[in-house]
């Protein structure tokens, strides 16, 4: 018989192994399903074909949504990465009575479903009467990206050594001067990591998007649900497979350039 920790180990495996198999398993379908030559979803029989690759491109309602979305995204990182520094610094550097309700707020939206921040911002805009499609989509994206912002400049500052600061301040540095020479330029890779995050996520996001655009001004994952929900061509699980392949590209990156565990760290 089995040592009770041998036991758990092998079950600690097995259960890991079926949850990557029933998290991949759904994308090597999709995948598959991008190189078949037939005109409905099908897993590719009598050989592979680019043919939907190769019509993704002629679809223009692709690639300006795909601009829309970049757009959005690069704005709503940007702001994220603000924000996420500031509300960082003041949270792992001081103490306050409305410490831990900054905390709550920050990271709210990882645990608020889409649909409800998607509901709420298009209520919210509404009321106040303003119609902007960008602006909307602007404000949910850069509210619902800034934990990640936030969770990796906070892991940065609690490992970062203060005495670096007192000494730079002792011989004459200002404030300002500190932050921009000192404090910046070790904690980059967090915020730079926590951008990038920021970037996919808003990027692939069609919880909120999909209550927030408009007929003039879409994103590529509502463009492509919505034309999912009308074709029943496998173009979909072409434009999925690049937007995958960009995600998986950026991830790579990071890991190569900074190593996740490093900017991770606890």
């Amino acid at each position: 018989m089995k040592p009770a920790h041998e036991f758990s180990n092998w079950f600690l495996g097995t259960w890991t192994w079926a949850v990557c198999a029933f998290i991949v398993a759904p994308l090597i379908f999709v995948v598959a399903v991008s190189f078949t030559p037939l005109d409905h979803i099908s897993l590719p029989s009598g050989g592979l074909s680019l043919r939907w690759y190769q019509q993704m491109w002629d679809h223009t309602e692709f690639l300006g949504a795909a601009a829309n979305s970049m757009l959005i995204a690069v704005l709503a990182a940007c702001t994220a990465m603000v924000l996420g520094v500031l509300s960082a610094i003041a949270s792992v550097r001081y103490r306050f009575a409305w410490l831990q309700p900054l905390r709550f707020f920050v990271t709210s939206p990882l645990f608020i479903p889409m649909v409800m921040i998607g509901l709420a911002v298009l209520t919210f805009f509404s009321t106040l009467g303003i119609s902007s499609n960008v602006l909307r989509l602007y404000v949910g994206h850069a509210a619902v990206t800034l934990p990640y912002v936030f969770r990796t400049v906070s892991t940065s500052l609690a490992g970062f050594d203060l005495n670096q600061e007192y000494a730079a301040r002792n011989l004459g540095a200002s404030a300002l001067d500190t932050f921009f020479l000192i404090t910046l330029p070790q904690i980059a890779p967090g915020i730079f990591a926590g951008g990038i995050f920021a970037l996919i996520v808003s990027f692939d996001n069609v919880g909120i998007s999909i209550f927030l655009t408009g007929s003039q001004f879409t994103t590529l994952p509502v463009e492509l649900f919505t034309y999912a929900s009308y074709s029943n061509d496998p173009m979909t699980a072409a434009i999925s497979v690049v937007m995958i392949l960009v995600s998986m590209i950026t991830i790579g990156l990071i890991e190569w350039i900074f190593g996740l565990n490093k900017l991770m760290r606890v």
